[in-house]
């Protein structure tokens, strides 16, 4: 399903007809605030996302809101595209896609970001720990058609999202289950 949502999004946008923009001109690019490890815990209210695709840990507090666009912007993953449907701590390692202009979908600008991760990957400088410069990633650009274009794209390629993570859901309890059936073979 991932693969099938990425191919019918990388043709889907090459199709897509509209103004191009930097995305600096369609949002704020905000670099989160480092905190220190010994204050992150194993569980808690509000994850951390720095420079990697999962949590670094969870803490009492937030400095970014729910349904915001996140990228990574240091590390081996650093260009990874992640939409944030919780509030979470956006750590050093990691921009926040805030303030979107009027014109155009979160949504469809966390598709459009998502299928050019690869792209946005290729911003990364360094070898040691390579990273995203802010400068590079405010000239990224993006193509905007109309809102009621946006929201169709959006709306599609979510549904498709949501299919790929409820088969993901699916496979994960029919292989707790087989786990458990083979333990009751053997009792």
């Amino acid at each position: 399903m991932k693969k099938l949502k990425s191919a019918i999004s990388e043709r889907l946008f090459k199709s897509v007809k509209g103004s191009i923009v930097l995305l600096s001109d369609i949002c704020d690019i905000v670099k989160g605030k480092q905190i220190n490890g010994e204050n992150l815990s194993e569980r808690g209210r509000y994850y951390v996302m720095n420079g990697g695709t999962e949590p670094s840990g969870y803490y009492s507090d937030y400095n970014v809101e729910a349904n915001t666009i996140s990228i990574s912007e240091g590390g081996n993953s650093c260009g990874y595209v992640q939409f944030n449907t919780f509030p979470f701590w956006s750590g050093g390692h990691c921009y926040s896609i805030q303030n979107v202009t009027g014109n155009v979908d979160n949504l469809y600008l966390y598709h459009y970001l998502k299928s050019n991760e690869d792209n946005i990957m290729k911003l990364r400088i360094g070898s040691g720990l390579p990273n995203i410069q802010k400068k590079d990633l405010a000239m990224f650009k993006i193509i905007v058609p109309t809102l009621e274009q946006q929201m169709t794209i959006s709306t599609f390629l979510s549904s498709i999202e949501r299919k790929a993570q409820i088969e993901a859901d699916i496979l994960i309890a029919m292989q707790s289950e087989k786990q458990h059936l083979l333990r009751q073979m053997f009792i």
